[in-house]
């Protein structure tokens, strides 16, 4: 082992102030040596992490455990806005308003200073862009008697999001399949009930390609609703298209909700398998104008959607009510419906009262 000592010469003096020979003194310092060594290499470490956190473009940082922060990186500043000038000596909790998730920062602290690391998912305040969700990992190091704290993040804020919102879809795209399923069964047992096996498959199939049509259009938005012109398009399409001019739209963009947009697009479906059986579609001069507006009524904005068959055959209200007429008449919650039969054609009026985000025109009206 070796030993660290001091040796101090100094002469020796007799009492008449003479010197008479030397006074040697060894102390041994070996203690002390090894103190400012590691002192020393710890000073050197800190400069080496300091150098690769100024060099890295991932969000780093140094944070005293006791006291503020010391270094932060080019990604820091990226990533949260603040600048270097911004984050220094600030308390790391107090600049990114630290949030640990079913935690706190202070039990966060108590576990870091206990293991000395941390990884898992918090929540900092960035300058621009609000509250972030990052992957954080930390590491506690003892650097000459101050407890520093190396912090690597990695924003996953949008990668958050689509699983909240890819966990939404799942539950939404369960509910619609029981309901289309539900639509599905009602369809089905109405059809048979009233007429024969050739006239249910005909009914039958083009109901289930009007649900199809609908769902089509709603899986493209991701089933966040579907514009209301492409959907009646979209819908009228096998009834026009000899004669694409026989289908008049007339009406702003409107997006219509996932859960209105399929039985609006199956309330049209029936509207023009009849408007095609017994209207103005069964006739080569007829047409049909399908147009709408909206108001707000008592702080509520209310869409009115007009079907309008011209040229076609006197129309007169049937005797009974078939599945076609439940669908016309109740099959969209919360409308209301009501059906005019004119000597010139069919007017068939729904007015819907709509949620908030649904209009894409800037001044609501068409």
């Amino acid at each position: 082992m070796t030993v660290g000592t001091d040796v101090r010469l100094r002469p020796y003096r007799t009492v008449d102030d003479k010197i008479d020979g030397v006074v040697i003194t060894f102390m041994d310092i070996t203690d002390r040596r090894r103190v400012e060594e590691e002192l020393r290499e710890s000073e050197q470490r800190l400069r080496q992490v300091r150098r690769l956190v100024e060099l890295s473009r991932d969000p780093i940082f140094i944070w005293d455990f006791d006291d503020g922060i010391v270094e932060w990186n080019r990604g820091s500043e990226e990533l949260y806005g603040f600048s270097r000038e911004d984050a220094l000596g600030k308390k790391k909790e107090e600049l990114l308003g630290t949030k640990v998730p079913g935690s706190s920062f202070a039990e966060l602290q108590a576990k870091l200073a206990d293991r000395g690391s941390w990884t898992g998912e918090v929540q900092h305040r960035t300058r621009t862009r609000g509250e972030v969700t990052v992957e954080s990992r930390i590491v506690l190091e003892d650097v000459g008697g101050r407890r520093l704290a190396l912090e690597i993040t990695r924003d996953v804020t949008e990668r958050k999001q689509w699983e909240k919102r890819q966990k939404m879809l799942l539950n939404e795209l369960s509910h619609r399949i029981k309901n289309t399923l539900a639509v599905v069964h009602a369809i089905a047992h109405q059809s048979l009930r009233r007429g024969n096996a050739e006239e249910f498959i005909d009914r039958f199939d083009g109901r289930l390609a009007a649900l199809a049509r609908s769902h089509d259009l709603l899986v493209q938005s991701l089933w966040l609703g579907t514009d209301l012109s492409t959907l009646a398009r979209n819908q009228l399409e096998p009834y026009t298209s000899d004669n694409p001019n026989r289908l008049q739209i007339e009406g702003g963009p409107i997006s219509l909700p996932a859960d209105v947009a399929t039985p609006f697009g199956l309330v049209l479906h029936e509207l023009a398998t009849n408007a095609a059986k017994f209207g103005s579609l069964s006739t080569p001069q007829g047409v049909v104008n399908v147009s709408w507006t909206t108001e707000l009524r008592n702080n509520q904005r209310t869409l009115t959607v007009v079907w309008h068959e011209k040229g076609g055959p006197p129309v007169t209200r049937p005797d009974a009510s078939g599945l076609g007429s439940v669908l016309i008449e109740s099959g969209i919650p919360g409308a209301t419906v009501s059906r005019d039969f004119r000597a010139d054609g069919l007017v068939c009026t729904i007015e819907l009262p709509m949620p908030e985000g649904a209009l894409n025109d800037t001044e609501g009206e068409a």
